[in-house]
Order: C-alpha cells, then sequence, then structure tokens
C-alpha cells in the first residue's frame, strides 16, 4: 500500500517535483523609471527626462527561463521635461499628444538569454511594436538584466529611433530642423523578489529500508 513508511520518502519527492515543474510566471510593476532623450541642432543640444509618475511598465519574468521576459511598456506624452515650458509646449504640438496622449512598447521575450532567473547580468535584445503619434514599428533594442540576490531587476537599453518614420515633424530653431535620429536612454527597476527565481530543487530522497528478513 502506499501508505507504507517505505513509499513515503519517494511520494514526497513526486510531489516536490510536480510543484518545481508548475513555476509560472511573475508579474512584477517597475519601482523606477528613467527615461532620457537627447536633442540635437547645429545651433544648439539638450536632453529631456521623463517625470515621476510619466510611465507605467510591467514586466513579465518566467522563473524557468529568462529569455521569455517580457515588458509591459506605458509612457505619458506629457510627462517629458527639458527645463523649458515654451519648448516643451511645442514639443506637445509636434507630437500631437493631446490625439496619441502615450507611448506603448510590448515586448514578448528577450533574445539571446537563456536559462533558468538566478543572480547576475543577461545581455541580449529586446523586439516588439513601438507605437509614437500613433505610428507603429517594430523596434529591436539591445538590454542589458540586472539580477541581484534579493531579486530586484535593473533593466537598461541605450537605442535610437527615427522621428521622421513615426511621421513627427521635426522641430525648428532659426528655420534649420532638429536631427532626424533621436537617441534614447532608459533604465527601469523591478522589486521581483524570490518569485522571479525558480523554486528550489527538492531534497534527494532517502534510500528506502531493507525488507525485514533480507540477507
Amino acid at each position: 500500500m502506499l501508505s507504507h513508511p517505505r513509499f513515503l520518502p519517494s511520494l514526497a519527492a513526486l510531489v516536490l517535483l510536480s510543484c518545481a515543474g508548475s513555476a509560472s510566471a511573475a508579474s512584477v510593476t517597475a519601482s523606477k523609471t528613467d527615461v532620457t532623450f537627447h536633442i540635437s541642432h547645429p545651433a544648439k543640444e539638450y536632453d529631456a527626462h521623463l517625470l515621476t509618475g510619466g510611465a507605467n511598465i510591467v514586466g513579465n519574468f518566467d522563473p524557468t527561463d529568462i529569455g521569455k521576459t517580457g515588458f509591459d511598456v506605458k509612457i505619458n506624452v506629457d510627462k517629458f521635461n527639458s527645463d523649458n515650458s515654451r519648448r516643451d509646449s511645442h514639443m506637445m504640438e509636434v507630437l500631437e499628444g493631446l490625439i496619441f496622449p502615450r507611448i506603448t512598447w510590448t515586448v514578448k521575450r528577450i533574445e539571446g538569454a537563456t536559462g533558468p532567473i538566478k543572480p547576475g547580468q543577461y545581455k541580449g535584445y529586446a523586439s516588439g511594436p513601438l507605437t509614437i503619434h500613433g505610428v507603429t514599428r517594430t523596434l529591436d533594442a539591445p538590454v542589458v538584466l540586472d539580477v541581484t540576490e534579493s531579486g530586484n531587476v535593473t533593466v537598461s537599453s541605450s537605442f535610437s529611433i527615427s522621428l521622421e518614420e513615426y511621421e513627427i515633424e521635426r522641430p525648428t530653431l532659426v528655420f534649420v530642423a532638429i536631427e532626424d535620429d533621436l537617441p534614447i536612454k532608459v533604465s527601469v527597476v523591478f522589486p521581483g523578489g524570490a518569485g522571479i527565481f525558480p523554486p528550489a530543487a527538492p531534497p534527494e530522497p532517502e534510500p528506502e529500508p531493507e525488507a525485514e528478513g533480507a540477507p
């Protein structure tokens, strides 16, 4: 019978293995988001930074495979600040922020990163549809994921987009338009905790006792 003591260690190991194989993805909302884009013009260069509360970013982490990490990114275009209110108002106009108030990016996986999630650094490429100004293009961006012992995950990336590809009219200064190439830097922190790691491996089952009277 299964209730016999000699079967209990094997039964317990089977249950633990079943639980370990059923680890589900952890959905984590970012606790900190830094986004900066750099504007270049022959007469002037400046940065615009995302204000606190300007983004809602959710990361989905599969403990068994870091390559299945995904992101759901939503950024409010009226939350960028370049320390010049007139310039910021003009940027809202060219972005048509009242009509297209959000930038969105959906990432389903990280190419080039594999294996179960554990503390360390991972490099790969995040790919998915990026929508700006009502125009959607696929963005492939290099990303670095730094995972701490406590389960915090910092995701950083640097990439560029073309304003013209997103049908954004380039603002002008003294009749000269800003550069079409827009460099962007991103850093996002996810307080994942222990839930992003795979369950601990079950202990080895104890050897079964020999039957009474065995030679």
